[in-house]
């Protein structure tokens, strides 16, 4: 992080010994010094010198995880110990008026505080600023207090010698960590300790030459994102929204130019392990990168630049293959604090292109973790992105042009949020089932058919709602056998299965009660009708696994894409007798009635 000696630049025979090696993908690298050794920096250094040009001091930038801030502060601190040559190939090398000068460097990555306990985390912060006291040769500060030992830090840095400037460059990363990881119940005292800290860093900035914060989260900061003289939020300037992330024209100068060895392989293995055509192109390549990866936008100005994940990008080159690398890095704890908690917030309208949200709403700083809204957490944690067209595509005659709209950027992002969320509702759909347990036994027990209907349309369907229902029967189904698991978890002598293989094919749910000897088999249609799930059943052959059962229980079930839920069912008894022959009675039609109650009707009154 900081050291009295700079980095050298790359020499000629370093770069030599880099291209005999051949492509490789620097995965997790915050260095820039490893990036541009791999061949895989993208040039960022007009921002960081426009920055030293302008008039702030104190700025706060946030961005979704896994877009590079960390390799952004890791360049600033190569550039402000003077490491020149390391930057030859770069804009700010060529920078004429950039003077090259050496600062001390205090650098905190409060990630790395792992404390919830207050009293501790403010421990931790002290051994931090003693840790970069040592790196300049001080072995520690007599200051009593966090807060004085911060101003301690600042006032010998910049009394130093050795050709480094008076004036300190100070660089916190991850600001926000301690407040996410905490417990509720510490979240006061601890937004009390890190708003002491940053009024020091407010009151002290006239004596540092810079001071860069980053985060992924906006509180409600004293001393940072709060009152007078607090940091210059740069997060929405349309002049650093492309200062993280990978451009289309990074993509093409970073994997496409001088590469083409190495992408003939990645084109390969598309081909042999994704069923990609033998006239797969580059161009196709990239159209493909561009859907699935690219999209992000950090401002409402239409101008600026689509940008890609790098850490998804970076992977898939790696690995050769399409996947949800951003997801599977990691979830924000504070989005999946916020669906555990409450996941009806999570009510989202899929098939929109774009949602508006007020501008006092989105730009409002969050008070605690609970009180983020909900599509700014999504913005925030990078579920979300700005969609500079969204007021043009805006139909409503009541539209504001002040307000913001976001979107979902990519394939990627919003297939990760609708497994995180099918999760999360599968373990709901088990925790309601759990509640229902005596309700739904007791029904099919006792064949009280349009009980135990209404109660999965009530309490099973109706409650996955939007969440994790879409129009494809797998999802019905998913939803279906998730409940019915909870209702049976803990039921002796009850198993559920889903997509059990019989002879001639896989039925979609079966329920075995061993104890009465019954077995439940349901069929689930979407666009079909229930004479048609009975049907398949017969046709299939399904009951046959089960012909230890005394009583067979075959139900058809219609789904409504458009309402989702059912809406019809037809059930049928499978009974064995005396002559050890299973008698059929007469089946049994259910429809909704006008109310929403299923009710038992006449064969004339359902779909045939």
């Amino acid at each position: 992080m900081d050291s009295k000696k700079g980095d050298k630049g790359l020499r000629n025979e370093d770069q030599q010994e880099i291209a005999a090696r051949g492509v490789r993908i620097p995965i997790g690298k915050s260095s820039a010094k490893q990036m541009i050794e791999a061949g895989f920096y993208t040039d960022k250094t007009d921002y960081i010198s426009k920055l030293f040009e302008d008039e702030g001091t104190y700025y706060f930038f946030i961005r979704p995880r896994r877009f590079g801030k960390s390799l952004l502060l890791d360049t600033i601190d190569q550039i402000v110990k003077g490491n020149k040559r390391l930057f030859k190939g770069c804009n700010i090398y060529k920078h004429k008026t950039y003077k090259w000068k050496k600062y001390p460097v205090i650098w905190l990555n409060f990630s790395e505080l792992v404390s919830k306990e207050p009293d501790l985390l403010e421990k931790e912060l002290q051994y931090k600023l003693l840790e970069v006291a040592n790196k300049y040769g001080f072995n520690e500060l007599k200051a009593p207090s966090l807060n004085t030992k911060l101003g301690e830090l600042i006032n010998i840095l910049g009394r130093l010698q050795e050709g480094y400037e008076p004036t300190p460059i100070i660089l916190i990363d991850e600001y926000d960590s301690p407040l996410i990881s905490c417990e509720k119940e510490q979240y006061e005292a601890v937004l009390s300790v890190l708003s002491s800290f940053f009024k020091v860093l407010k009151a002290r900035q006239k004596d540092c030459k810079f001071i860069f914060v980053t985060g992924v989260t906006k509180f409600h900061l004293s001393g940072l994102t709060s009152g007078a003289n607090s940091a210059n939020d740069i997060s929405l300037h349309e002049d650093y929204a492309e200062m993280l992330g990978y451009t289309e024209d990074d993509i093409e100068k970073l994997f496409f130019n001088d590469k083409q060895v190495y992408l003939n392989e990645v084109i390969s293995s598309l081909q042999e392990n994704w069923g990609k055509s033998d006239n797969y192109t580059d161009e196709q390549l990239k159209q493909e990168l561009k859907d699935y990866y690219n999209g992000y936008c950090f401002s409402r100005n239409k101008s600026t630049k689509r940008m890609y994940n790098p850490d998804s990008i970076l992977k898939f080159f790696r690995d050769r293959s399409f996947g949800n690398y951003w997801s599977n890095s990691g979830h924000p704890a504070i989005l999946l604090q916020q669906i555990k908690n409450n996941i009806d917030r999570f009510t989202i309208p899929w098939d929109q292109s774009s949602f508006s949200i007020n501008q006092l709403d989105f730009e409002s700083l969050a008070g605690a973790i609970s009180e983020i809204a909900l599509f700014p957490l999504m913005y925030q944690t990078g579920y979300l992105t700005l969609d500079p067209n969204g007021f043009k595509e805006d139909t409503r005659a009541d539209k504001n042009p002040m307000d913001y709209y976001l979107k979902f950027p990519n394939q990627e992002v919003q297939s990760s949020l609708k497994l995180t969320l099918s999760r999360f509702i599968i373990q709901k759909q088990q925790e309601t089932g759990i509640a229902y347990s005596t309700s739904i036994l007791d029904a099919l027990r006792n064949e009280k058919w349009c009980g135990f209907l209404n109660l999965i349309k009530g309490a099973c369907l109706a409650k996955a709602g939007y969440h994790f229902l879409d129009k494809t029967e797998r999802s019905f189904q998913g939803a279906l056998y998730s409940f019915l698991n909870g209702v049976f978890h803990t039921t002796q002598g009850m198993q559920v299965n889903a997509e059990l293989a019989s002879g001639s094919g896989r039925l979609d749910i079966a329920l075995e009660d061993k104890l009465h000897q019954t077995a439940y088999i349901f069929e689930l249609k979407v666009g079909k009708s229930v004479s048609e799930a009975l049907q398949q059943i017969y046709d299939k052959d399904y009951s046959m696994t089960f012909n230890t059962c005394y009583k067979k229980v075959c139900v058809g079930l219609k789904y409504d894409p458009v309402r989702l839920n059912i809406t019809e069912a037809a059930i049928e008894v499978h009974q064995y007798d005396e002559q050890h022959t299973f008698q059929v009675m007469p089946r049994k039609n259910f429809a909704v009635n006008s109310v929403g109650y299923f009710q038992e009707v006449a064969s004339k009154g359902i779909e045939a």
